[in-house]
């Protein structure tokens, strides 16, 4: 039976961005300018209303309620939501199919392995797909084990005794939430090729990421939780070093430092805040491509050993 290497898989992100380091970046401002673009230019557009809706909130009579400038900013946010949702799938297609090709197919670097084509939309069909998915079992899973944490509850009344009757419970309702987390993340885990099994052969697949996965459910659970150990540590890191540069830039967190750019009363300096907060914006955006590199090339690894290609 074939088998993967998990410390192969692992290494797979690392070696990709040693190898390609300026590819990595590219992918990172395609990226920025497929998905976040859009929505920065939608959202400046919104931010362009606010202060005519800020002066209607400021003379609102509460008798009438929200004015007709809240409800035509609510109902336009509401259809920038469609766009939002499409443009960030195509920045998630575009950008995982970069990485899913830098790993499957090494020689095809041309425009630094970024594609817009049919192996791309079937991409991101799957994503969509996949993420609803995953989304509904955590919602059964949830439902399910409030039902069963209820049942785990009146048991535990039954108990005379205090102490025991509360032990009873944390271990029922303890076992509960493990196994509705388990089952969460094997439906997860199993279907978790299905991605990389629709770009690499051009075709929908989701089922036979099932197949695919069977006897590898634990090595790619083992996996996956030491990605999120990675993905955690370097969230953190990321964190702790665009906190000293907003620090840095905007003087401190003390309340004259802030009133700067939220003045009490009045709509934020939204420009010079953005100016201010320009170089932790730089580097959030450039380490996208890196970590999508780091998260996402492990299971085209896996993929490719399991297939054998």
């Amino acid at each position: 039976m074939t088998d993967f290497s998990i410390s192969r898989a692992l290494g797979s992100g690392f070696s990709l961005i040693a190898r390609r380091p300026g590819s990595a970046i590219a992918w990172s401002m395609a990226y920025l300018l497929v998905a976040i673009a859009p929505m920065a230019l939608l959202f400046g557009y919104l931010l362009s209303e606010m202060p005519s809706l800020f002066a209607s909130l400021q003379h609102m009579d509460p008798h009438k309620g929200p004015s007709a400038d809240m409800f035509r900013l609510q109902s336009r946010m509401m259809m920038a939501n469609p766009l939002m949702f499409v443009t960030g799938l195509a920045g998630r297609a575009l950008l995982v199919g970069a990485i899913y090709r830098s790993v499957l197919e090494p020689d095809n670097r041309r425009f630094f392995s970024l594609r817009f084509g049919a192996q791309e939309l079937w991409l991101g069909l799957v994503l969509f797909v996949y993420s609803v998915i995953v989304a509904f079992t955590m919602l059964g899973a949830m439902i399910g084990g409030g039902i069963l944490g209820g049942l785990a509850w009146l048991i535990g009344g039954l108990i005379p005794d205090p102490t025991a009757a509360t032990l009873t419970r944390v271990v029922l309702i303890g076992g509960v939430v493990i196994a509705a987390i388990g089952a969460w993340a094997w439906v997860a885990i199993r279907l978790s090729l299905a991605p990389v099994m629709t770009f690499a052969e051009k075709e929908f697949r989701l089922h036979e990421s099932w197949a695919l996965t069977k006897g590898h459910a634990w090595k790619l659970t083992g996996m996956s939780a030491v990605l999120a150990v990675i993905a955690i540590t370097i969230a953190l890191i990321m964190e702790c070093i665009i906190i000293a540069i907003v620090y840095a830039r905007l003087g401190g967190f003390d309340q004259a430092h802030l009133h700067a750019f939220f003045p009490q009363g009045q709509i934020p300096n939204v420009v010079p805040l953005l100016v201010a907060l320009a170089p932790a914006l730089a580097v959030g955006f450039a380490l996208v491509g890196p970590l999508f590199a780091i998260l996402v090339a492990p299971l085209a690894s896996v993929y490719r050993d399991l297939s054998e290609r």
